[in-house]
């Protein structure tokens, strides 16, 4: 049977392997924002976090509801973030570190990877299956309940092998 509740949990274990699949990735802050911070004069900079894109892309749904609320009893409301230098629209944009947000993200802040950062994947680990938007549709599937039990343990498996291969590749570097 479908409940909020478990398919609040399969998007925080789906959110929790995406994470490690970035940590092993490591594109963002070394390609894409210490640059930016260099090109700036050393100033904060938001790369692609220009917009409150979790205001503006979340579905009126019970599921969304929930998890803003659990986000927000974890991390605070956006309206409690004020920051001296902000770069970003979004207030869970930290100038010096970036979102703030550990868990409980938006499924379009969770899924965004950049066009450079998937032809690296594609160019150098020959990972051809990671689409920003399918990603999202997923996310957004697996909060709603529309995805099956099959769906979702073919996006899981995906995540631990896309995690695998670069992984894989790292170690034989």
């Amino acid at each position: 049977m479908r409940t909020i509740d478990r398919d609040i949990r399969r998007y925080l274990e789906i959110e929790r392997l995406l994470n490690a699949f970035f940590a092993t990735f490591d594109y963002c802050l070394p390609r894409c924002i210490t640059p930016e911070i260099q090109n700036s004069g050393h100033k904060p900079t938001a790369a692609c976090c220009t917009k409150k894109y979790y205001a503006l892309y979340d579905l009126d749904h019970p599921a969304f509801e929930l998890l803003r609320r659990e986000r927000e009893l974890l991390f605070g409301k956006p309206e409690q973030y004020h920051w001296n230098d902000p770069v970003s629209p979004c207030p869970y944009h930290n100038p010096a570190k970036g979102c703030v947000l550990a868990t409980h993200k938006s499924p379009v802040c969770l899924s965004f990877l950049c066009r450079s950062a998937i032809d690296v994947l594609r160019n150098t680990f020959g990972i051809y299956s990671y689409d920003y938007l399918g990603v999202h549709y997923a996310l957004e599937w697996i909060l709603t309940g529309e995805f099956s039990e099959h769906q979702y343990n073919e996006f899981r498996n995906s995540i631990l092998d896309m995690t695998l291969k670069v992984e894989r590749s790292a170690v034989s570097s």
